[in-house]
């Protein structure tokens, strides 16, 4: 057999140097002919054919920078109008995972780590989902813009990750990736609260109506690059409580500091969106993470933390002429608040008609109803009701059943299978910022929309990858 060449080093600089020349030769001619937009979208495509092309030979980075535009993806509607996030978001799926399949023709991708319970699990919802095209409540069209936010991104970001990512490093690098992501985020919240809202963000708020929510009489809310506040602040609690508890168990001293630093920022970014419901996140996330410790040097000083937070939001006054704690206590006296209790009247009026609906009214109908239909006026809130209305009690059961299984095979093998300390730690975090993020679901609408859901789902798949994680680590140190 004749030695295969290795054209690796015609794709590297060589080429990337030609066609940047390349590239601007043709932006040098086409100004002058069709005007500098026009000519720079042109001469961009050379390096657009790069760009694919070293993607094509390494599809996790391919992955990775899906994972940043699902950060910066909903807030590029605001700047470019007619925007679709989510068929942009698709289309760089189906990319990576058509990447995934051509790389595998050449160097073996290990497709075993797809084979587990998460899979399966996301896999059956998937199918449910699917099937519910012939609910005849909604239409072909509602359905298929609904389908991809309730299953299609639960199913395929941890089939991705479990194919890509199946490796401590990866762990790792996406944690890395998620902490500056995160403080790109909480910076854009700082920028809005200290300088100001950009010319699109104002359009949003002053003309499309985001002020209603937005600026309100306990003060504004900050929503940096999010849908909106309550994602943004949601997310950020989801970052403090991951990255926390991880500094905890980091080896690096630096990377150690690095992430309570993070932890710290996402912390005031959670405050400074004035979304109640997100305190639950790290209610929730630390109290999971101390139980899940199974050490009293642990649970005894966490309880004590976690008890004097609640007294001081709950039960005195204590900065309360501070709009961020002000409002965030206001989430310990919830049943007083009025947009509870117009929640709580909506949903006794969802249980009326929901009764005859096992199979829910139709994916994609509760977002786009018309007069008769039976979700008039009552908006969905939460993500939990959301799949509950779309796909009825059968959905729901189906949905949190996922999330059940994650929990109680993470909470095994944190206790008795995964040896590595520092991997237990990461684990336990992202155990935590998973608990913090499920029972904030019940109070907002944000499981189904970029970037948290993706997050969550990747944090999902690698608490499946546990074990063979660990297992890795154990062949290295032997090695």
């Amino acid at each position: 057999m004749g030695v295969r060449p290795d054209i690796s080093a015609f794709w590297g600089k060589p080429l990337l140097y030609t066609l940047i020349g390349f590239s601007l030769w043709v932006l040098s001619v086409l100004v002058l002919k069709t005007g500098l937009v026009p000519a720079m979208v042109l001469a961009i495509i050379p390096l657009a054919v790069y760009l694919l092309i070293r993607l094509l030979e390494r599809p996790i980075l391919a992955f990775f920078v899906v994972i940043g535009i699902n950060y910066f993806i909903m807030g590029s509607i605001r700047y470019i109008p007619g925007l679709s996030a989510g068929i942009i978001m698709d289309g760089l799926l189906l990319l990576t995972f058509i990447f995934s399949l051509f790389r595998g023709r050449e160097r073996a991708i290990d497709w075993t780590g797809v084979r587990n319970l998460l899979t399966l699990l996301s896999g059956i919802w998937l199918i449910y989902c699917i099937l519910l095209v012939f609910n005849p409540v909604t239409t072909l069209a509602h359905w298929a813009a609904g389908v991809r936010g309730l299953a299609v991104y639960l199913f395929i970001f941890p089939l991705l990750t479990a194919v890509l990512l199946n490796r401590y490093k990866y762990l790792k690098t996406f944690l890395f990736i998620w902490s500056v992501l995160t403080l790109l985020a909480v910076f854009k919240a700082l920028i809005q609260k200290y300088i100001g809202f950009d010319p699109a963000e104002k359009y949003w708020l002053y003309v499309t109506g985001g002020s209603s929510t937005h600026i309100i009489s306990s003060g504004i809310r900050y929503f940096s690059f999010f849908t909106d506040a309550a994602s943004f602040g949601c997310g950020m609690g989801m970052s403090m409580v991951v990255f926390s508890i991880t500094a905890l168990y980091i080896r690096s001293k630096s990377l150690r500091f690095y992430f309570i630093a993070v932890a710290l920022l996402a912390g005031y970014g959670m405050m400074i969106s004035g979304t109640r419901a997100a305190i639950a996140v790290p209610f929730v996330g630390y109290a999971f993470f101390v139980l899940l410790s199974k050490q009293w040097k642990i649970i005894i000083p966490g309880i004590v933390v976690i008890a004097c937070a609640f007294v001081f939001f709950k039960y005195t006054y204590i900065g309360h002429g501070n709009t961020e704690i002000r409002r965030m206590r206001s989430a310990f006296n919830v049943t007083q608040d009025a947009s509870f209790q117009v929640r709580q009247a909506n949903q006794a009026k969802m249980r009326v008609f929901m009764k005859d609906q096992p199979f829910g009214i139709g994916i994609g109908k509760a977002k786009r109803v018309e007069p008769g239909d039976y979700m008039y006026q009552l908006p969905t809130d939460t993500s939990l009701v959301y799949v509950w209305v779309e796909t009825g009690m059968v959905g729901l059961t189906l949905f949190l059943l996922i999330f059940l299984i994650t929990f109680v095979k993470g909470i095994y093998e944190v206790w008795f299978q995964i040896h590595n300390k520092q991997l237990r730690g990461i684990l336990c975090a992202l155990l935590a910022g998973l608990a913090g993020m499920l029972a904030c679901a019940y109070g907002n609408e944000m499981l189904q929309q970029f970037p948290n859901g993706p997050i969550v789902y990747i944090c999902m798949a690698f608490i499946f990858m546990g074990r063979k994680l660990d297992k890795a680590i154990s062949d290295e140190e032997i090695s």
